[in-house]
């Protein structure tokens, strides 16, 4: 069944996130704290793993070259001029008051945990990649190892940030289960290359995020999310032209 993969991730997000909170009222700050920079380590680290694996190329005598450097540097740019014009942060902003509006005396930084979470969730390598091989060969197993993954995220993000992190399931509905049904409709254009190309851009998006948390500058990621999908227009206007 396509999609049996999204549903599965988006349920074990809601286990995780919800276990997390209920893990919150007995924490202490410093384990919360300890725990967030630990969450923003891994964050990191899942970046740069998905930038190695998909931005450098091994030669046969061993050595190492970079590639889709530019095709990275082009995404980047204009997906944050497409995010911006958009403004997505504002989408997330949007549904952070609504659901505190449902929620009000919920506590912590739900546009906040909402926005993290969902980038955190869909901007990765795993996401993409996953939703493609679900849509385009009916294999979810990707995504299966993803939403065990996605689990153990949403549980400490859950003791941090609280009920955002619950919406962000939500989003990873709407963004695997469209990615998923797209891909088949596109498929003569998800090369490997492009796919590869897609998932160096979000493992560099995912990287900025872990900045982000850590507090070392503020990023405004959430605009950053449509530089993922460069790669893919780029190639259908290479096929066009």
């Amino acid at each position: 069944m396509i999609g049996i993969g999204t549903i599965v991730n988006c349920g074990t997000i809601l286990v995780g996130g919800t276990v997390g909170m209920l893990l919150k009222k007995g924490m202490p700050e410093r384990f919360r704290k300890l725990i967030f920079d630990a969450a923003a380590t891994a964050v990191f680290l899942i970046g740069i793993a998905g930038v190695m694996e998909n931005g450098l190329a091994a030669a046969a005598d061993g050595s190492l070259s970079s590639q889709y450097m530019l095709v990275m540097l082009l995404s980047l740019v204009l997906g944050a001029v497409v995010g911006e014009l958009i403004r997505i942060d504002r989408g997330f902003d949007w549904a952070a008051e609504k659901i505190k509006s449902i929620f009000p005396k919920t506590e912590g930084n739900v546009g906040e945990g909402f926005a993290s979470s969902t980038i955190l969730f869909c901007a990765g390598a795993m996401a993409i990649i996953g939703a493609i091989q679900d849509g385009v060969m009916g294999d979810p197993g990707l995504l299966f190892t993803k939403a065990v993954l996605d689990s153990i995220s949403a549980l400490i993000f859950g003791s941090i940030y609280g009920v955002g992190v619950l919406l962000s399931a939500g989003s990873v509905l709407i963004y695997q289960g469209l990615l998923t049904l797209l891909a088949a409709a596109i498929a003569p254009y998800l090369g490997d290359v492009v796919v590869s190309q897609m998932s160096l851009v979000g493992s560099a998006v995912l990287m900025l995020l872990a900045f982000d948390m850590w507090g070392i500058r503020k990023f405004n990621v959430a605009n950053l999310i449509p530089a993922a999908f460069m790669p893919l227009l780029f190639s259908i206007i290479g096929n066009i032209f």
